[in-house]
């Protein structure tokens, strides 16, 4: 069955699809792993992060707060966010002031942001590049933060910042695969080549013989882990 049957079906018989905490969890499936693969509760919804700053889990956050703001202004280019390639989880604003998802290990330029007494957002460029994490340190020294932007005026001013041809990164990002059960766990043991996000739809993840996880569209047929 799908993974939201799946899940349904271990919501209604049991607790939910599987979680793991740690390599032990893994361990114990050896002596009752009889199929090839097997739906387990690790996913990441597109409905929460597709075009939208939400309140899920896994939802777009500005650093600062780890939160998605007082307001759900977004200005994506068209086609983003789309995680191609799986992993893009940081967001670099581009031509015309447009918003891209982009992985976060990407080295460019950036923009740190303050708010002063008079409670208004103060926006310093910074020409040098540096992968997001790297850029967000670099803010936090000068007592700063990468940029939150909040409305339509705020994302003029940052853009008028940079030259027109740069990419720069500001403060949103997200946390890419949570558990079905709402578990805290951070246990990670992808497939090398996983996740690549292929075809742009896979947001559900299997556990296989070999006790590590690729991922697969919602809609696949998979036996699965209570």
């Amino acid at each position: 069955m799908s993974w939201n049957d799946a899940q349904q079906y271990c919501r209604e018989k049991y607790t939910d699809l599987a979680t793991f905490e740690n390599m032990d969890d893994i361990s114990r499936l050896n002596s009752t792993f009889s199929y090839d693969w097997a739906w387990i509760g690790l996913q990441d919804d597109p409905k929460s992060w597709k075009n939208t700053l939400g309140n899920d889990t896994n939802s777009w956050r500005w650093a600062v707060t780890g939160e998605t703001g007082k307001t759900v202004y977004n200005n994506w280019y068209y086609t983003n966010p789309d995680n191609y390639g799986g992993n893009e989880t940081c967001v670099i604003m581009g031509l015309e002031g447009k918003w891209y998802d982009k992985n976060c290990g990407a080295s460019t330029s950036f923009v740190c942001y303050n708010v002063t007494e008079q409670n208004k957002k103060n926006y310093m460029y910074i020409s040098i590049t540096k992968t997001w994490p790297s850029a967000r340190e670099y803010c936090i020294k000068l007592s700063m933060d990468l940029a939150v932007i909040e409305n339509s005026e705020e994302n003029a001013e940052v853009s008028s910042l940079k030259p027109n041809n740069d990419a720069i990164w500001i403060g949103l990002y997200r946390v890419p695969w949570t558990w079905s059960d709402k578990s805290q766990s951070s246990l990670e043991n992808w497939r090398s080549s996983k996740p690549e996000n292929y075809l742009g739809n896979q947001y559900c993840v299997v556990e296989n013989n070999l006790h590590n996880a690729p991922i697969l569209a919602p809609g696949f047929s998979k036996a699965f882990n209570v």
